[in-house]
């Protein structure tokens, strides 16, 4: 009988079939590394997905929603920063959320800043994971990653991933909750990304991380960092962001009205990056004196010499 399935469809098929077995060994590294402290996690692995954060966000009225975990070999429909398009293909890219019910109300200096806090704890994994290929290579150690407010990963000067962040009113969850959903996508290999960066870089070919070994190394950091934001905020974390922070320094310009287009938009003010504060807010020195900008109403580019 005659699937209608070409060679390179059946390829394709066989790739992203390698990825999901990736994927699911990962889960359970994942699982063996984590349960204690998150007994109620659970994680999913599907073959395809629409969009990671779609999906779990639609499980915020669940009865008894607990934190969960969830990847695809494949995301055809994946969303970023003001609703561009992120795909993810099978083994070039990673795309995962992680959806949790967290008392916003409680967050010391609020939540603002949860990109930041989710941003350095990526950073963090994938820079030991990056180490670690790299000594067992025999190479030197590969630069470390930075972090471009309020939700890009940066290495070598160029985007790596992306963070998004969504939140809601679960119809179970008691006054002052939210269902929140952290998106997280990157780029693990070099292809179709060029000539964006990718976790790879730096690392000798027969040393480059997988998906699988990717995700595992983020997530274990990633789950502690989002339990010590929602008990103490993000002040315990302002010094190791300020570390990694690419903008600090940088002439940068903003765009504070919502569907402005800054390759095309004039911005509404300029300045030099002076950090962030402990709520996670941009801190910018302007001609007008030092301005805060809050995550969420503002774009950030660097000024056009």
């Amino acid at each position: 009988m005659d699937t209608g399935q070409g060679p390179a469809s059946a390829s394709a098929s066989a790739d992203r079939d390698a990825v999901v077995a990736d994927l699911n060994n990962a889960a359970e590294q994942i699982w063996l590394a984590c349960h204690t402290d998150w007994p109620d996690l659970a994680i999913e692995v599907r073959p395809e997905v629409g969009s990671t954060n779609t999906e779990l966000m639609n499980r915020a009225d669940d009865p008894a929603p607990a934190p969960m975990l969830l990847t695809a070999a494949h995301q055809v429909a994946g969303r970023g920063r003001q609703g561009r398009q992120w795909v993810a293909r099978p083994g070039d890219s990673l795309a995962f959320s992680l959806a949790l019910p967290l008392a916003f109300d409680r967050v010391p200096g609020g939540a603002g800043a949860l990109s930041l806090a989710v941003g350095l704890a990526v950073a963090q994994g994938l820079d030991a994971l990056r180490a670690g290929r790299a000594a067992q290579a025999g190479a030197p150690a590969p630069a470390a990653l930075g972090i471009k407010w309020p939700n890009d990963l940066w290495l070598g000067g160029r985007k790596l991933g992306g963070i998004l962040i969504e939140a809601r009113q679960g119809a179970h969850l008691p006054p002052g909750h939210r269902w929140v959903v952290v998106g997280i996508g990157l780029n693990v290999r070099a292809g179709v990304f060029a000539p964006a960066a990718c976790v790879a870089d730096g690392l000798p070919a027969s040393h480059a991380p997988a998906v699988g070994a990717t995700w595992a190394a983020i997530v274990p950091m990633l789950l502690d960092t989002v339990r010590t934001f929602a008990q103490q905020g993000f002040a315990p974390l302002q010094a190791a962001y300020a570390q990694r922070d690419v903008l600090a320094g940088q002439s940068v310009a903003l765009w504070t009205r919502p569907g402005t287009q800054p390759t095309q938009d004039t911005p509404q003010e300029t300045g030099l990056a002076a950090g962030v504060d402990a709520h996670g807010s941009l801190l910018v020195h302007t001609d007008s004196g030092l301005r805060t900008w809050s995550s969420g109403e503002v774009s950030v580019r660097p000024c056009v010499p």
